[in-house]
């Protein structure tokens, strides 16, 4: 026998073959066995397709009128709608159509129709299943097609099924049961039930959906209908989930954080079922509202900030009994919570919290008219009331010395911690007392509503400003703290976490009426005495001027807390605009009443000059503190310092600049603007060129530069040039509107800046007079608290009249037909401006037109202006150095440029006048001039005598003696030959014979030249006459008709 071989390789072919045949198998087995798992499932869809059909066509079939079919009974309507359930989710037009028949049921007058009837029968657990079931499904198709399905009557009907589940007293059943109350309790229970269901099938997200994509166009999308039924059921669930504090914070966080909700919501629905529980509502805020701050978005805080501010407004409108702490506490909260998510880079626009770093949402844009109008609820008369109704019921007894009676006049009438004083306020005044804490914690309230709503800043102190007594009121409240020191209040001011209750009582004071005082009118001011005296203000202005002072000078470090600093500001911003109110129409009593008893002048101009923090501090917001005369001295000592440093240095730049006579501005203008601003500062040099083209032979003293300044200066401000105008009633000078006829005006007028700003630099008076509004520029620090309202009668007389009338009108002011516009003719064409984005549309009504008045005055007086001034100050503050200036007042400033306008003492510049050509002090003729300039000259014949000589009517406000170049009179021969066309010998004689008082000429042609002047030299130029009373004639005829001007 043979035995026969299998090699490996067949072997593994063999095995390789069965695995495939068996691995083949399987998925035929596979297969087969998915084709009877298809066919099944197929079988069953197609079953249950065909029962769906079958059982929708035969619920179709109950209805055959469709919307107008009569309602079935209540078991047959839950069989048809159970089996159609059972195979399915209906489709959407069948399970719309189920709501409404639900709907329907229960609005018949046939008791078996009443589908809640079914939780008091035998199928209670089927339809109670079934109800919760639809409402689950109802809220996945809002879920899912919402924004499609918002106009739609889907959605309506879905929303009033959600009501009436929730509200069993709607219904005829419960009607019916009232006297049944196990079936009442039946009822209620099942109405809870289908709340609860709705809350967990997230009923709260579809609220804030439809709410925020409602809020998100700029036209509402949801029907009347809907906002009644949505309005309606965030009252119910209110009602139900009174004490659930976890369902309450969910609706903080979800449907509260829509913009405006309780503006959007119907007044027809149950709005009462919120406002009634609104105690509750807010407790549950205050007790998480550290969680809502910490969850939510910073635009969310917002919405939940203002709906619950006008919740609260409702309630109080309602009469609702509402606790203060609770509501004080959460708003403040929310506010700080604002703030605190204010992010560092800020790089958008927010229309109601200033600069954010995120987008403004649409929600916001569109919801912006509402939001404002919840913002002002805030300072709403409703709110006031609430808020300090307690201190001004309060009663306070009259002053014992029989002045002004009332709050006012018992405080002023009181001494700080005399029996009186402790009579008056008693327990009031202490710091434990109720009524302080209270207003102390509204204070801080509305501190922190000013400082998050700045944009809406003016309109809340102004509301609370106007508010009977209140004013009045807090000030009284204040000043109990007077009884301690200022040195303690600023102890209190600088601490940052001070729980001292009179910082918000005094922050809130200087905030309202640092800007109240300055839309006051000097009628009110000063005539009416309203709402203060002039003593009270005098009052006002120590009290808080004393404090800031401590808190300057004492505490300077702890202005490097942000805190600290905006508490400083706000007492600043009442102390400027009363300051200023009194440097125009003196109120105070004394010249030194703003340096405060503590301070010394010369220590804090020492550590100025050292440099020292608190002395610069102290500069920056107590300028007033120095005096005058030591402020001028520091100036000039501080540029005499940079031009010695300079040339110790050997930086001295000369610069030579040759002008034209005939061009003299023209080429000023050209040459001079391409000059940097360090040659120009410190050291200009100017040579004219005669009419022939020659270098005129001279050298320049300061005296030609004086001239150039002088005489571009003049050129350039005369009204008929173009870029100035003048006031009406002071012919105070000021940009002209109407400048760009002039194709480079801005830079002209940034030429003539930097003029001015040279004649200060080199101690220059020239005789030019600013208007106020236009020289404060150069303050721009302090612009923001100046009342350009005050100013505009000197501007425009007619106009200011008109305002007045405004804002004295009686009638409705819409009736005057006026818009937030202004109408200008520029060029022989009107020209609308507009006041404020809109403006033109923008009605003048009873509430606005204040604001309209101001606006009017600042657009005429600043906006109308504003380039002409900015290119001005640019130029004036490129010679003479921001930080120079931040210590002078406006009077001083003016004083700075133009001189000063007190009486001129010819004594003082008897002292340091120069003699020349042959005069000295015992001269007959020299004699007779100071005789007759000191005796018999009346102050205006002063006056044009310096003018005649100087070219500006007022004295150097460092004296005579920092004249530059000094005052010189030299003395002429009475020939028509001047010194410097003689040859030497004769100049020599000539001043020889002048000294011994003789004269080459005879008889009356002798006394017949007039006296002339230099005044780019300061230089008098009088002839030596032989009689007082030819001097005395030709002297007043000389220096009043302006003749006599030259250049010798």
């Amino acid at each position: 026998m043979f035995t026969t071989k299998v090699s490996a390789d067949s072997r593994d072919a063999l095995v390789n073959r069965s695995r495939l045949e068996r691995e083949k198998r399987d998925r035929e087995k596979q297969q087969a066995s998915s084709v009877v798992v298809i066919q099944k499932h197929i079988r069953r869809w197609l079953s249950n397709i065909r029962l769906r059909n079958k059982w929708i066509t035969e619920y179709k079939t109950l209805y055959p009128n469709g919307g107008n079919s009569d309602p079935i009974p209540a078991t047959q309507l839950l069989t048809a709608i159970q089996r159609i359930l059972f195979v399915c989710t209906p489709p959407e037009t069948v399970l719309c159509d189920m709501c409404t028949r639900i709907l329907g049921s229960m609005d018949s007058n046939n008791k078996d129709h009443w589908y809640a009837r079914l939780v008091l029968m035998r199928q209670s657990k089927v339809a109670i299943a079934q109800t919760a079931q639809i409402l689950k499904l109802t809220l996945q198709d809002l879920q899912k097609n919402g924004k499609t399905a918002l106009g739609r009557h889907r959605a309506t009907t879905y929303l009033r099924l959600y009501v009436l589940m929730c509200d069993p007293d709607c219904w005829l059943l419960y009607k019916a049961v009232k006297s049944n109350e196990l079936m009442e309790q039946v009822l209620r229970k099942f109405s809870g039930s289908s709340c609860s269901n709705l809350l967990s099938g997230g009923v709260l997200s579809v609220l804030q959906m439809l709410l925020n994509a409602n809020s998100s166009r700029s036209e509402p999308v949801l029907p009347t209908a809907v906002m009644t039924s949505l309005t309606t059921l965030v009252g119910l669930l209110f009602r139900w989930n009174e004490y659930n504090e976890s369902i309450w914070l969910a609706m903080w966080m979800s449907v509260f954080s829509t913009p405006a909700l309780i503006s959007r919501l119907s007044p027809q629905s149950h709005v009462t079922d919120l406002t009634d529980n609104v105690m509750v509502a807010l407790a549950t805020l205050s007790q998480h509202v550290h969680e809502v701050v910490a969850t939510c978005s910073r635009e969310q805080v917002l919405f939940i900030l203002l709906n619950s501010v006008q919740l609260l407004h409702t309630a109080l409108r309602e009469g609702q009994v509402v606790k203060y702490p609770t509501i004080i506490t959460t708003f403040h909260t929310l506010l700080l919570g604002l703030t605190a998510k204010s992010e560092s880079r800020e790089s958008h626009w927010h229309p109601l919290l200033g600069m954010t770093c995120s987008p403004v949402s649409p929600q916001l844009t569109n919801s912006l008219p509402l939001l404002t109008a919840q913002i002002r609820l805030l300072h709403s008369q409703d709110f006031k009331k609430f808020f300090f109704e307690d201190l001004l019921a309060t009663e306070f007894p009259s002053s014992s010395s029989g002045g002004k009676s009332g709050l006012l006049g018992a405080v002023l009438g009181s001494v700080p911690g005399s029996a009186s004083w402790k009579a008056l306020f008693g327990e009031m005044g202490s710091r434990e007392s109720k009524l302080v804490r209270h207003v102390s914690s509204v204070a801080a309230l509305y501190n922190s509503v000013i400082s998050t709503f700045y944009l809406h800043k003016m309109d809340v102190l102004m509301s609370l400003c106007c508010f009977p007594d209140f004013l009045s009121s807090l000030w009284a409240l204040v000043y109990t703290e007077h009884s301690a020191s200022s040195k303690t209040l600023a102890r209190n001011i600088v601490q940052d976490t001070s729980d001292d209750p009179f910082v918000p009582l005094l922050l809130l004071f200087c905030s309202c009426f640092g800007q109240y005082i300055i839309v006051m009118s000097d009628t009110e001011l000063y005539d009416l005495q309203q709402p203060f005296t002039l003593k009270q203000l005098c009052l006002i202005g120590d009290f808080v001027n004393s404090a800031l002072f401590n808190v300057l000078w004492n505490h300077s470090e702890c202005l490097k807390i942000s805190t600290v600093l905006s508490r400083v500001t706000v007492c600043h911003e009442l102390l400027i605009p009363l300051l200023e109110r009194d440097q125009r129409r003196q109120f105070t009593t004394s010249p030194k009443f703003w340096t405060p008893r503590d301070s010394s002048p010369s220590n804090i101009l020492t550590e100025l000059k050292a440099g020292k923090d608190r002395a610069n501090k102290i500069a920056d917001y107590l300028p007033w503190v120095l005096p005058n005369k030591r402020k001028l001295e520091f100036l000039h000592d501080t540029i005499r310092q940079e031009k010695q440093l300079r040339r110790a240095e050997g930086r001295m730049e000369t610069v030579l600049v040759k002008i034209h006579r005939r061009r003299l501005f023209e080429d000023g203008f050209q040459q001079i603007r391409k000059l940097a601003d360090v040659p120009f500062r410190h050291y200009l040099k100017i040579m004219f060129v005669n009419e022939h083209g020659l270098d005129e032979v001279g050298i320049d003293q300061d005296g030609v530069l004086k001239e150039f300044l002088e005489e571009s200066i003049t050129h350039a401000l005369d009204p008929s040039f173009g870029l100035f105008s003048v006031t009406e009633e002071n012919h105070w000078l000021y940009p002209s509107p109407l400048s760009k006829i002039h194709a480079e005006h801005l830079d002209l007028f940034h030429y003539i800046g930097r003029l001015v700003a040279k004649a200060v630099f080199e101690g220059i008076v020239v005789d030019i007079s600013f208007a106020p509004f236009f020289l404060r520029q150069l303050l721009h620090n302090k612009n923001a608290l100046f009342s350009y309202l005050d100013e505009l009668p000197n501007l425009d007389s007619q106009l200011h009249k008109n305002l007045m009338f405004i804002k004295t009108y009686e009638g409705d002011a819409q009736d005057l037909g006026l818009t937030f516009s202004m109408d200008e003719e520029e060029f022989g064409k009107i020209v609308s401006e507009e006041l404020m984005p809109g403006g033109s549309v923008t009605p003048v009504t009873n509430s606005n037109k204040i604001s309209y008045i101001h606006q009017v005055a600042h657009y005429k007086m600043y906006t109308q202006i504003k380039k002409q001034t900015r290119a001005f100050c640019a130029g004036f503050k490129s010679v003479i150095q921001d930080e120079w200036l931040r210590m002078f007042s406006l009077p001083e400033l003016q004083k700075l440029v133009s001189g000063d306008c007190a009486s001129i003492d010819l004594s003082e510049l008897r002292k340091h006048v120069r003699y020349l050509g042959g005069y000295h002090g015992s001269h007959r003729v020299i004699l007779w001039f100071w005789d007759i300039t000191l005796n018999e000259f009346t102050e205006e014949e002063k006056s044009s005598l310096l003018k005649f000589v100087t070219s500006c009517s007022r004295p150097p406000l460092m004296g005579f003696a920092s004249m530059s170049p000094p005052f010189s009179i030299r003395a002429v021969d009475d020939a028509e030959q001047e010194p410097s066309d003689m040859t030497p010998g004769e100049a020599l004689r000539s001043s020889f014979k002048s000294f011994l008082g003789l004269s080459q000429g005879s008889g009356e042609g002798s006394n017949s030249r007039l006296p002339s002047s230099s005044t780019c030299f300061n230089l008098l130029k009088l002839p030596v006459y032989r009689s007082k009373g030819v001097l005395r004639d030709k002297l007043k005829y000389a220096i009043n008709s302006g003749a006599g001007f030259e250049l010798s």
